[in-house]
């Protein structure tokens, strides 16, 4: 199973390698569209879509991170799929090829950072950390009247406020192994699914042993691990949609909404009730 399998259907088809060329050009196209101005280190956009929105394959040559104060976007990048939340951002880093899609009335957020003047070394997409005072001032940015001088340094204090999250993952990595397509097509589709591993094994005409094996080596995780990230990821969708923990437990293969709650907050960093508040 490739990246390209799991693009949200709305999305026009675009060959991988068409878009690898895409991105080649852009990376040698020293006209490429740039967002940030010098002398200043980032700048920040803000969407309000009404209606879902897909973003096809591309890339951009000022990193990237991608955020939102209400709702959830799902990225593809990296060979992984990543869930953005309110608090928690997606870092891209220039010339990263990347597609997703937002749910209706998500309120995205992107922030473009000049790749000269950026000094921390996160080489790869990873999950951000974007404590409240961090948000407020990168939207402050966006509409206060200030001297250059003024705008640097507080643009200054926004790159020192962002942190890597610690214990939370945003990212499912897809395994590509054919022998695993269809456990992972099924599983992605149905997150509820609750077949043990035994019965996946006997499903796929291998043993358990070489089932677990192709997990190891896929996405450096248990077949248990990866399950539950597929499940906290559909649960994130849901919750923005307004159902409550309850059903939502239900929906995602949990028989009882406290062990739900205890995987959620493992996973994502914080309980459901504590982030329906921010979606």
């Amino acid at each position: 199973m490739t990246l390209l399998d799991l693009r949200p259907l709305a999305a026009p088809t675009l060959r991988m390698d068409d878009a690898r060329a895409r991105l080649s050009r852009q990376r040698e196209d020293p006209d490429a569209q740039r967002y940030v101005a010098a002398p200043y280190l980032l700048t920040t956009s803000v969407h309000r879509p009404a209606e879902a929105v897909t973003w096809t394959p591309h890339s951009h040559p000022e990193h990237e991170l991608l955020w939102t104060d209400r709702g959830v976007v799902t990225m593809l990048a990296d060979g992984k799929q990543w869930t953005v939340t309110p608090g928690v951002g997606l870092w891209l880093p220039a010339g990263t090829l990347h597609e997703g899609s937002s749910r209706e009335d998500t309120e995205v957020r992107t922030t473009y950072f000049d790749p000269g003047l950026w000094q921390k070394s996160w080489e790869r997409p990873v999950a951000v950390r974007l404590q409240p005072a961090a948000r407020e001032l990168l939207l402050y940015l966006k509409r206060a009247t200030m001297s250059v001088e003024q705008r640097v340094r507080a643009q200054q204090v926004c790159v020192d406020m962002l942190e890597l999250t610690e214990g939370v993952r945003l990212d499912i990595p897809l395994p590509e192994d054919p022998r695993l397509a269809l456990l992972v097509e099924m599983i992605l589709s149905d997150p509820a699914d609750d077949r043990s591993l035994e019965q996946w094994a006997s499903m796929l005409n291998m043993t358990s042993r070489t089932l677990t094996r192709a997990f190891s080596a896929e996405v450096a995780m248990s077949f248990a691990q990866w399950r539950r990230l597929v499940r906290m990821r559909a649960a994130l969708g849901q919750l923005s949609d307004g159902r409550t923990v309850k059903s939502v437990a239900r929906r995602v293969g949990y028989s009882t909404t406290s062990a739900f709650v205890t995987a959620f907050r493992k996973t994502v960093g914080c309980t459901p009730g504590e982030l329906s508040g921010r979606l």
